[in-house]
């Protein structure tokens, strides 16, 4: 009798192929709204239920702008949240790290609600780039808004205003200083000192 090997990387890759699949089989619904509200979530029963016009269900928070449904890695797309271990800089001139700070919001903000996205692209990591709901409060927008990210204005000018309004209420990360979480990470890749 012949067995049949398969590598684990063959293996491994073939189930990512068929999770990425089955995610992007559902995600041609309606576009989620472009600009969301500032009040809190809905609660779970009013949140936008499991459907086949995006992919949605309860997110695992990785970092400020990225989360998990059903194995599925998605970027929040228009923002750029501070880096988990990044630092900045109270008006106090104390460091605090805003990086996890921004963390902590998304998970406060998701909690146990049903998150649907839209997927806008994929990044050059492969991960979906998504715009991401719970009912009609985009998450984007809300975290922008109150000052946990910035608007990825490289990539899209959706939340321009959001952090025109968090800048001058000085929300979040602006109410000290802080190093733009695209440069954190470049300085980070070329080894200056964070």
């Amino acid at each position: 009798m012949t067995v049949l090997r398969i590598h684990p990387g063959y293996a491994v890759l073939m189930a990512v192929a068929v999770v990425t699949a089955i995610a992007l089989a559902g995600l041609n619904g309606p576009p989620l709204p472009l600009s969301g509200t500032t009040s809190a979530p809905e609660s779970r029963t009013d949140a936008v239920p499991p459907s086949h016009s995006g992919l949605s269900g309860v997110a695992r928070v990785i970092d400020g702008d990225t989360i998990d449904i059903q194995g599925v890695r998605i970027r929040l797309n228009g923002i750029d949240a501070p880096e988990t271990k990044q630092h900045c800089v109270a008006n106090d001139s104390s460091n605090y790290r805003c990086g996890l700070q921004a963390t902590e919001a998304l998970i406060s903000l998701i909690g146990s609600n049903v998150v649907r996205c839209d997927q806008t692209g994929t990044d050059r990591n492969g991960r979906v780039i998504g715009r991401c709901a719970i009912g009609s409060l985009d998450i984007g927008g809300w975290m922008v808004e109150h000052g946990w990210a910035v608007a990825y204005r490289r990539f899209s000018l959706a939340y321009v205003d959001q952090e025109n309004r968090a800048r001058a209420l000085k929300s979040g990360i602006w109410a000290g200083s802080f190093t733009s979480p695209e440069d954190w990470r470049r300085q980070k890749r070329e080894g200056v000192s964070q």
